[in-house]
């Protein structure tokens, strides 16, 4: 897996961060096509590699047979053409569409990454269909398919190590539930801990961390003992450790050096037994070259580095995301809804996908529909193109996003955080879509 370059200063006495270098072997990628999704009917995805062309439809002579009612017995043909999935329609009675568009006459290339639609059953064309052919589907808490399988596979070599761990990535990845699966396989037998160091109060981020003695300062009237020290033979997770005040990170530092913490107001070090595993969407390298982060915590906290992919880098999981994020019972998603989910590039990524998902299936449920389908999405799922002659707006998808970022204020009273955190986004990013549109969340609160 690529890993940013590190700065700063080789430290002589500490660990070599280890890295792995992502997907195997050399070989020349081999594009083909992959099963996604049949509506209501579906088992488990499949990849095809394509040798010269074969035909997809549910007759019992084509090459890949469609276990859906509504294709034709030859529905259509696939090939590849310049390295690329080309798709011919066979006259099929409901038609196949490519990136949501029917397929009128001729053939039509499936750009890598592109949906095709025939009848109930989603497929995609991907570069290399390799990765695909040995892929299981992972349970949660890190639940997926091949979009994740490189990952999890080498997070499986290192959960039983002591060593730090950092992971990186975007905001709404999941990196959370990538330290609750460390733990997990740990064996460890302590506690899972997690602590968001900018949601920390500044004055507060010590006493917390490392807990304090008894009237250490002002209101505090009993001991406490910290999150590190409750995280003891188990998993302590430092989430958005890119906040971490510099003089936090330097006991924090040797915390990670010695085994002990020293709590605020006492003068002994207790020993401790804890994983530490950090989490950031910051890049450290550019932080430690800014000089707000420390080199040498750097070294310390990423023995182990892990990049936690985008959504957008992994669509073909969001079926088996939609499925774990779902309850039993629930409506299916209509294969036309579920094309849109896959379309769509989720800057929130699974944070917002789980959110999509429970508020559709909310919708189709009070409407009394057996599927979820299109319409019981967000509008910018939908392709919403609605003229605004509103100033500031520059676009249908901006005036998707007022609808819901102002529906979601209201509800909330103003509440940002609690809005980014329903919309699935960070709350930097929040911020800049206000600016944008004009909204300012004042005008909500009461």
């Amino acid at each position: 897996m690529e890993q940013p370059a590190r700065a700063g200063p080789r430290m002589p006495d500490v660990t070599e961060t280890r890295r792995f270098d992502g997907e195997d072997g050399p070989a020349s990628p081999e594009p083909g096509i992959v099963w996604l999704y049949t509506e209501r009917a579906f088992t488990g995805q499949r990849a095809f590699r394509p040798r010269g062309r074969f035909r997809l439809g549910r007759g019992e002579e084509v090459e890949l047979r469609l276990d859906d009612s509504q294709t034709s017995r030859e529905h259509a043909e696939v090939g590849i053409a310049d390295g690329v999935v080309c798709i011919t329609d066979l006259g099929s009675r409901n038609g196949t569409f490519v990136r949501g568009a029917r397929i009128s006459k001729g053939t039509v290339r499936a750009d890598h990454g592109s949906t095709v639609r025939c009848g109930r059953s989603l497929l995609l064309a991907v570069a290399d269909v390799r990765r695909f052919e040995a892929a299981r589907t992972y349970p949660p808490p890190l639940a997926g398919g091949a979009g994740i399988a490189v990952l999890r596979r080498e997070l499986d070599a290192v959960a039983g190590r002591p060593q730090p761990v950092l992971l990186l990535g975007e905001t709404g990845t999941g990196k959370e539930r990538v330290a609750e699966l460390l733990h997990a396989e740990s064996g460890r037998r302590g506690a899972f801990v997690a602590v968001n160091a900018s949601a920390l109060p500044a004055e507060l981020v010590e006493a917390e961390l490392f807990g304090h003695a008894k009237g250490a300062f002002s209101g505090s009237d009993r001991v406490r003992a910290g999150l590190v020290k409750s995280a003891d033979g188990g998993t302590l997770l430092l989430d958005e450790i890119g906040d971490l005040p510099l003089p936090l990170q330097a006991k924090l530092l040797r915390v990670l050096e010695t085994g002990e913490v020293r709590a605020l107001g006492d003068d002994r070090g207790l020993r401790v037994d804890v994983r530490f595993v950090a989490a950031t969407n910051v890049d450290l390298d550019a932080a430690v070259a800014r000089g707000t982060f420390r080199a040498d915590l750097l070294h310390r906290i990423g023995v182990w580095r892990f990049r936690v992919p985008p959504l957008r880098e992994r669509i073909e999981d969001i079926p088996i995301l939609v499925a774990t994020f779902q309850a039993p019972g629930s409506p299916a998603f209509s294969v036309e809804a579920m094309e849109r989910l896959v379309s769509w590039q989720f800057p929130g990524n699974v944070r917002e996908l789980k959110n999509v998902v429970e508020t559709a299936t909310v919708r189709a449920e009070s409407a009394g529909s057996a599927n979820v389908s299109p319409e019981h999405l967000p509008p910018e799922l939908v392709g919403f193109r609605q003229e605004v002659a509103e100033v500031g707006l520059r676009s249908g998808e901006d005036a998707a996003l007022r609808i819901r970022v102002e529906t979601a204020l209201e509800l909330r009273k103003g509440n940002v955080a609690q809005v980014a955190r329903d919309l699935g986004v960070s709350r930097p990013w929040l911020y800049t879509a206000l600016e944008r549109l004009g909204i300012d969340p004042m005008r909500y609160r009461r």
